[in-house]
């Protein structure tokens, strides 16, 4: 609600917060083992609590085309996180010695999903916490870049109809406010609804630690609770809210842990600011220039001029594209925001599912990216 707190947004702002207090000595300088023990705690447990608002059968149901566009722009990142990372290994290496292809996976994570997989990837390689603070930080200078031009691009485009046909409705308008009625149909915070999310959130992490141990209890757990959503929709739906709200406080407490050595953290920023800010140009332009070349191959092959605006440009049409690209940026909260603040109604309630389905697959994908490079690049 404050300015600092839009500039940087809340991840990056309890990161700061919580620098701050362990620069001046207020918090432990350096951090502490109970901070590191919180930090792993917080993760493990946020994961699957935040993940039972998930539903992977509304992508199909519900997105249409807008589906087909996330797809692309996770691709995009794949891509462009393929082609940056040998430009960068060597320099990354160097100041960050072998964090520095986990902060590249985590990277990637993030930028297909959000922060959730960003932390969970770092968490799963067993990253320091110096370089997990070092990547977030900046990752987010590039977001300030980002966010705003894709505002600008967005600006003045009208609303789309995706005629997306439902066993239930067949209407855009239809399909939106059937989404927000079920968004408001969700069951209240009551004691009920978090001791069910606690319980899901804690058998999930457990079974994760039981049957993968460190490395492997966090794809294990969101593989759990994914496939809870899907066996047992209507309990997940209930205790979502729950367990967004639980999630998202332990997802800022990790953030809050991250910053807590204080000044320690400045180090690892200044020495892989170079070499970081290379690796997400590379990224972010790789991402971008992929979704136009893309757009501009489908509008020739259709005999349409790029730039000629069209009903019936499926994925490609920019509103799409946009939106896509934001919800594998940022995650679905950006993303619907840009819709939002463009009146495109119609995009609002796919906007998250998509997004949601980021958070799904982008931690294996990030750890997928690791295992690859960890032997082609000894």
């Amino acid at each position: 609600k404050t300015f600092i707190g839009r500039l940087f947004g809340p991840p990056v702002t309890a990161m700061a917060i919580a620098f701050i207090l362990g620069s001046i000595g207020i918090l432990n300088p350096g951090g502490s083992p109970g901070a590191k023990v919180v930090q792993l705690l917080s993760i493990q447990l946020a994961t699957p609590l935040l993940l039972l608002g998930v539903n992977i059968r509304e992508c199909r149901q519900r997105c249409g085309p807008l589906l087909a566009a996330f797809i692309l722009a996770a691709i995009s990142t794949i891509i462009a996180c393929l082609t940056a990372f040998p430009f960068c290994a060597n320099s990354l290496h160097k100041a960050l010695g072998a964090d520095g292809l986990k902060i590249a996976a985590a990277l990637m994570a993030k930028n297909i999903g959000g922060g959730l997989n960003y932390v969970a990837v770092c968490q799963s390689l067993n990253a320091s916490p110096n370089a997990v603070a070092a990547g977030l930080c900046v990752d987010n200078i590039f977001a300030l870049i980002y966010f705003p031009l894709t505002s600008a691009l967005a600006a003045g485009r009208p609303d789309i109809s995706d005629n997306i046909k439902t066993q239930s409705d067949h209407s855009p308008d239809m399909l939106v406010k059937g989404k927000a009625k079920e968004i408001e149909s969700r069951t209240p915070i009551n004691p009920e609804t978090i001791s069910a999310a606690l319980t899901v959130g804690a058998l999930a992490t457990w079974l994760g630690e039981t049957l993968g141990g460190q490395a492997g209890a966090l794809p294990i757990s969101t593989t759990l609770t994914i496939l809870f959503t899907v066996i047992c929709p209507r309990i997940s739906k209930c205790i979502s809210l729950s367990g967004e709200i639980l999630g998202t406080s332990l997802l800022y407490l990790f953030f809050a842990t991250a910053g807590a050595p204080g000044l320690s953290i400045a180090d690892s920023v200044r020495s892989a600011f170079l070499p970081l800010g290379v690796f997400l140009s590379l990224l972010y332009g790789v991402h971008g220039a992929i979704l136009f070349l893309v757009r501009s191959i489908v509008l020739l092959a259709r005999g349409k001029k790029v730039g000629e605006n069209a009903d019936d440009e499926g994925a490609v049409l920019p509103q799409r594209l946009l939106v896509a690209s934001s919800a594998a940026i940022g995650g679905p909260a950006t993303a619907c925001a840009l819709a939002k603040a463009n009146n495109w109604n119609s995009l609002v309630a796919p906007s998250l599912i998509v997004g949601n389905l980021g958070y799904a697959i982008a931690t294996f994908a990030g750890i997928a990216f690791h295992t690859y490079f960890s032997k082609v690049i000894p």
